[in-house]
């Protein structure tokens, strides 16, 4: 596993004339003295790692004659727990780390579904993971927010010496809906998606709606400004304008589209009041003109898995 992460500051190998051990060498394999606590954590972590899959196992052992150990494979059933894994470590350990425990994550869900087919076995029944590292959380999280029916996000607060344990939880907002997670840990541009949909005065809701189109549409995508308005206010405006019953027209939504695509790609963030913003006009509306911007870009999908709207 060292060599295949790609992992340089160690290696393992068998200790001469000692059945069944290793020892820990680097620097044209001369033998370690000294371990920095980062690089003894991950050493522990590999070994706990492959003792909850099952190597080591004394009494699932197979030896042969020779007293080498051919099998030592233990698919118990396990509760496991992983407190911090990742002190010290730096980005490159952490990763690695992170990835392991993404791998038990996957064999504890295999109790209810196969998500990963490669990831075999049910060995692992319940998973907690705790930790200070918001990094290590968000990289054994990111998809698991949305699996409300087998995984909790709790908050672990300590006030006066007294621990409390808090679920992060967003109720339902109607009958048809269920009770969603939610993660405490956020990076800015989850933030404010969290913000678009709770926000009920237009005004503050129109910023928030401009800093989401330009970080993720020019910073991620790679798209100008100048060009993303060509597509949305000339190639689709037709998709904007209503005609009403009466025959007039109704341009509200294209006006909408137009104040929140002004101000993406403007090297200079103030917002000099010239663009009027009607604090009247529905949050709703500015919505709705959001998502349909979504889908003549072609990124329904994106503004789908942001706002947890079901297909």
């Amino acid at each position: 596993m060292l060599k295949d992460s790609g992992f340089q500051g160690f290696s393992l190998r068998k200790k001469q004339g000692v059945k069944n051990r290793y020892e820990v060498v680097r620097d044209g394999n001369k033998p370690v003295k000294r371990l920095s606590e980062g690089e003894r954590n991950f050493i522990a972590f590999l070994y706990f790692y492959h003792l909850v899959k099952g190597s080591g196992a004394a009494d699932a052992a197979i030896i042969s004659s020779t007293g080498e150990i051919t099998d030592a494979t233990d698919r118990r059933d396990k509760i496991v727990v992983i407190d911090d894994p990742v002190t010290s470590m730096d980005s490159g350990t952490l990763f690695i780390v992170s990835s392991m425990v993404r791998e038990m994550i996957s064999v504890c869900h295999n109790n209810i579904e196969v998500l990963h087919p490669d990831i075999t076995g049910s060995y692992i029944k319940q998973i907690f993971i705790l930790t200070h590292n918001a990094y290590f959380h968000r990289e054994v999280t990111y998809n698991m927010v949305d699996y409300y029916d087998c995984v909790t996000f709790y908050m672990v607060r300590k006030t006066d010496n007294h621990s409390s344990i808090t679920p992060c939880i967003e109720k339902a907002k109607e009958l048809s809906e269920d009770d969603r997670n939610v993660n405490p840990v956020q990076n800015a541009y989850t933030a404010l998606w969290t913000e678009y949909q709770e926000l009920t005065s237009s005004i503050p809701l129109l910023n928030v709606i401009r800093r989401i189109l330009q970080y993720y549409f020019l910073e991620l995508c790679g798209y100008q400004g100048s060009n993303i308005r060509d597509i949305i206010l000339k190639k689709n405006k037709s998709e904007f304008i209503k005609k009403r019953a009466d025959g007039t027209i109704d341009d509200t939504d294209y006006h909408l589209a137009s104040s929140m695509l002004s101000y993406i790609d403007n090297e200079c963030s103030f917002i000099d009041g010239f663009n009027l913003v009607q604090e009247a006009v529905d949050p709703e509306q500015y919505r709705k003109v959001m998502k349909k911007i979504f889908e003549k870009l072609e990124q329904s999908q994106h503004y789908r898995m942001m706002t947890h709207e079901k297909d």
